[in-house]
């Protein structure tokens, strides 16, 4: 996994520029002021919500490693403990006969 962080301002600046891109290639008229308003509304928007995504997908993927690396630690302390509540009332059996 790549070790980079996106800021939301990075992401805006992208989302921005690409729907600004897209409504270029059509045959409307030059965006007004309006609509450069919105669209720099709408791209903020955007971005916190992508990097809101992108931030809970790396946590999850941490987290998924997590397990991944404690999940033979944790399963050979619990053997550990079961055999010595066996022994323990092995012990107990063995010396109350």
């Amino acid at each position: 996994m790549e070790k980079t962080k996106t800021s939301k301002k990075a992401l805006r600046s992208l989302i921005e520029d690409s729907m600004k891109e897209a409504i270029g290639t059509l045959e409307l008229p030059k965006p007004t002021k309006k609509v450069n308003k919105l669209l720099q509304r709408n791209s903020k928007k955007l971005a916190s919500l992508f990097a809101d995504m992108i931030r809970r997908e790396n946590k999850k993927i941490k987290k998924a490693e997590k397990f991944m690396e404690d999940g033979g630690k944790v399963k050979a302390k619990k053997e550990k403990k079961l055999k010595e509540v066996k022994l323990a009332k092995h012990d107990k059996e063995a010396v109350s006969a």
